[in-house]
């Protein structure tokens, strides 16, 4: 008998249990073929750039802030526990951590650069061992990364997913991962190469939010009569505030409960996608995070003047207010505006170019008004806006110690107006001084007034704070120390207690009124000027 034929006679159950264990070993690897454990992975299927980040035929189970979850930053996968996660795209692990994370317990972070722009994905919920990937590794779309789990704030076993424009670990805000999502997958099911993207392509998770926030502003816009042009200024002004998204910011953290197209680190407290400011007459913190809201307000502003007549930046940034030095960017926004009108439309917005009116052409600032009008009024107290407050500031030629107190303004503006004809004193009035509430002719109340009345307010009969009227339930006042002179809403002056006008409603002409004793403003209560 051989040695070979012997030693197997001898050893043949062990031999046999050896054979058992590599057929168990292969069985396993065959299941789990692509695990790490069990050599290479062949990756999630896909073409292109761009690979879906589970099987292709795993469905979004709870989508991208939706209403009911308007804090849901990514979308979830519903998946068994295991099931392999694939990275979308090329790039660099900046967190991976299987345990302690905030909310995840485990997550993965990796940083790409898509179409041209840098962008971060979130991989969330994985159990402990599921993160298969560490810090600095070089990834590719496709590749294995970690197997799913039920770990952390979680209600079964699924993939949280999360796409994010810039960096996730620094100042990026997120964004909705659903067209990207859409791409990889049809790149993988079709077994074609995903197409180099087009402008549009590019831009796809923009678009979608610039999209929809401008169809809202065009239809509010025509829900309340507002013509082309004046809906073009509104989608340009959106286009240089927020770039059309809803966005919500850092420095007001309640704006974040609500749907939003990203979250930014803030300038001030600027919210939404006109970012107007919550507590400056816009509306609540909701109501400024609700598009149509938004646009409404804007809306409501721009109607009440006398834009029509003039240049198209100048109307747009008389609106909104900004820093000097950016007041020309509405305009150069506004042949983009005005092709999105015309794409969401499928007609062109009538109106010539820079210009508001219907006539075609441009020209400047509007006309201050026939002297003596309350047109004339109103366009005196605009001139002075953005002028500092300062108490007892403000004579008949305009600002003094460097600005304007709220009677100081409404001195000025009615003295500009009547070429000097009518000098109200610089005081507001209460019932042992008549001051400016005393003069001109009273009107019985707001829904009476006139643009270039006079609106003041206080307690018990005497005033205390005073404004211009400019039509549309707005002002031009000087509030108080520290701001400047600036439109906001009456019901932003308090109390409104009478409204006065210093010239006749029918022809315009200078209305009589008593000159009142020599004040000495000097000794008079700031809260009074």
């Amino acid at each position: 008998m051989s040695v070979a034929v012997s030693f197997l006679l001898t050893h043949w159950r062990k031999i046999l249990a050896l054979v058992l264990l590599l057929l168990l070993l292969l069985a396993r690897c065959a299941a789990e073929q692509d695990s790490t454990t069990c050599g290479p992975s062949t990756g999630a299927p896909h073409a292109g750039p761009l690979a879906y980040p589970l099987d292709p035929n795993v469905d979004i189970g709870s989508g991208y802030r939706t209403p009911d979850r308007p804090d849901h930053r990514g979308v979830d996968f519903p998946v068994p526990e295991g099931s392999p996660i694939y990275a979308l795209a090329d790039g660099t692990v900046t967190a991976a951590q299987d345990t302690g994370v905030e909310g995840f317990s485990a997550w993965i972070v990796i940083s790409h650069v898509i179409d041209g722009t840098p962008m971060s994905t979130v991989y969330g919920h994985m159990n402990p061992g599921g993160v298969l990937v560490k810090v600095g590794d070089q990834v590719t779309a496709g590749q294995l990364i970690a197997r799913s789990g039920d770990s952390g704030e979680s209600t079964g076993p699924h993939l949280h997913f999360e796409i994010w424009h810039g960096d996730r670990l620094g100042a990026g805000t997120d964004t909705d991962p659903t067209p990207y999502l859409q791409r990889a997958r049809q790149a993988a099911t079709s077994g074609g190469t995903s197409p180099a993207p087009d402008t549009n392509q590019q831009a796809a998770v923009a678009d979608s939010a610039r999209d929809r926030n401008a169809e809202i502003v065009i239809s509010t816009g025509k829900d309340m009569g507002a013509p082309d042009q004046a809906i073009v200024i509104a989608l340009s002004v959106g286009l240089v505030e927020s770039e059309l998204r809803n966005l919500a910011s850092e420095k007001v953290p309640e704006s974040a409960s609500y749907p939003n197209d990203g979250i930014a680190p803030g300038d001030a407290l600027s919210i939404g996608i006109m970012q107007q400011q919550a507590g400056m007459g816009y509306g609540t913190v909701a109501e400024i995070m609700d598009p149509a809201h938004a646009a409404t307000e804007f809306y409501k502003r721009l109607l009440a003047t006398d834009w029509q007549a003039k240049d198209f930046t100048v109307a747009a940034a008389d609106v909104q207010r900004p820093r000097a030095d950016l007041r020309g960017k509405y305009g150069q926004r506004e042949a983009e505006a005005r092709d999105l009108y015309t794409r969401l439309q499928g007609v062109a917005p009538s109106g010539s170019p820079g210009r508001c009116g219907p006539t075609g052409g441009t020209r400047g600032p509007a006309a201050p008004g026939d002297a003596g009008t309350g047109a004339a009024i109103v366009a005196a107290a605009r001139s002075e806006i953005g002028e500092p407050y300062v108490w007892g500031g403000g004579d008949a030629q305009g600002p003094t110690g460097g600005g304007f107190d709220c009677s100081g303004l409404t001195l000025y503006a009615v003295a500009q107006a009547t070429g000097g004809a009518i000098l109200l004193p610089h005081y507001t009035g209460d019932p042992g001084n008549p001051g400016q509430m005393g003069q001109g002719q009273p009107v019985a109340d707001l829904a009476q007034a006139q643009p270039g009345d006079l609106v003041f307010f206080g307690a018990g009969g005497s005033a205390e704070h005073v404004g211009v009227y400019e039509g549309g339930g707005l002002m031009i006042h000087s509030p108080t120390e520290g701001q400047t002179v600036t439109e906001a809403p009456v019901t932003a002056g308090g109390q409104l207690i009478a409204v006065r006008r210093y010239t006749s409603p029918d022809t315009g002409q200078q209305q009589p009124h008593p000159t009142g004793p020599a004040i000495n403003a000097a000794a008079l209560p700031k809260e009074s000027r």
